[in-house]
């Protein structure tokens, strides 16, 4: 298998590391909640035991919890006015000018999707019941709460510069 393939959880994925219906061993388990469609077949691989990841992974994508990521997925383009910036919108008529106000807002899946890939980043499986419950989020206002528990949690296992810089990451333009 190659290794620089990059997985993330389909809605069915993100449905079962929620609810835990498939029966997923825990290695398994632990492979699908760390498909975030930016970490590699390598990078996931030292989750497991060598020689592991391809059958967890043809497992996953056999039972419709994980498949390959596009390239174009995670691209947040910027438009104008509707239309992509491109040879279309001339420099010089100034739509074509973009500043922060002219920004896509970021939807509450992708803050998700940033506040889980961030979290598990800095605390690998020790993360997964608050990544679980971020997911889970239906509001942002629930967002907002869980965030804060895993600002604690990284406060508690990292220190108060870890968990500030947790929180920076998360209001980062992508």
């Amino acid at each position: 298998m190659d290794g620089t393939l990059i997985y993330a959880k389909t809605p069915k994925g993100v449905a079962e590391v929620a609810a835990r219906s498939a029966q997923l061993s825990m290695t398994a388990r632990r492979v699908l909640i760390m498909m975030d469609g930016k970490r590699t077949i390598n990078e996931l691989a030292v989750l497991v035991r060598p020689g592991e990841i391809e059958g967890i992974v043809s497992q996953l994508e056999g039972g419709g919890l994980a498949e390959k990521a596009s390239a174009d997925v995670s691209l947040d383009v910027p438009t104008v006015n509707g239309a992509e910036p491109g040879p279309d919108i001339a420099p010089t008529t100034g739509t074509a000018v973009m500043d922060d106000r002219d920004l896509t807002p970021i939807t509450l899946e992708e803050a998700k999707r940033r506040a889980v890939r961030e979290l598990t980043d800095r605390l690998g499986p020790g993360a997964e019941v608050v990544a679980i419950r971020i997911e889970n989020c239906r509001t942002i206002e629930d967002f907002r709460d869980r965030v804060r528990e895993a600002e604690r949690l990284v406060t508690s296992a990292l220190g108060t510069a870890a968990a500030q810089e947790y929180v920076r990451a998360l209001r980062r333009r992508p």
